[in-house]
This record gives structure tokens, sequence and C-alpha cells, in this order.
């Protein structure tokens, strides 16, 4: 599973919205997509929220982060 697909799910299982979890980790939605996307890279602290918000360790989020899309 990608990270992309993880914050998915739990979109929709909070049923929040992209924006509010690009609001939550201090950045914005666009940010959020392209970083997903692999455009751009997470800096730590953005990392260290997207783990806590998703319930993922950082190893794990890296793990996430590193997968690619089937």
């Amino acid at each position: 599973m990608t990270l992309q697909e993880r914050v998915g799910q739990y979109v929709e299982a909070s049923q929040t919205t992209m924006g509010a979890v690009a609001d939550q980790i201090g950045i914005s939605r666009s940010s959020l997509f392209n970083k997903l996307r692999g455009s751009n890279e997470f800096s730590l602290s953005e990392a260290f929220s997207l783990s806590r918000i998703l319930g993922v360790s950082l190893d794990e989020f890296y793990q996430l982060a590193n997968e690619q899309p089937a």
C-alpha cells in the first residue's frame, strides 16, 4: 500500500477531506498532493505529523512513502 492510498483510506474512514489533512500538518492542499505523488518530499515535521494522524510509526511512514504504486 502506498502513502497516497493510506491517506485516502484515512480521509474516507474519518469522513474528512484532503484539505483538512493538509491543514492538520500545516501545508496547503496542493502541497500535500505534490508530496503524495512524489514531486516533493515531506519535511521531518510534516512526516511526523502525518504519521501521527495515520497512526503509523515514522519507519512505517517511510516505507509507505517509498512504496511504488501497483
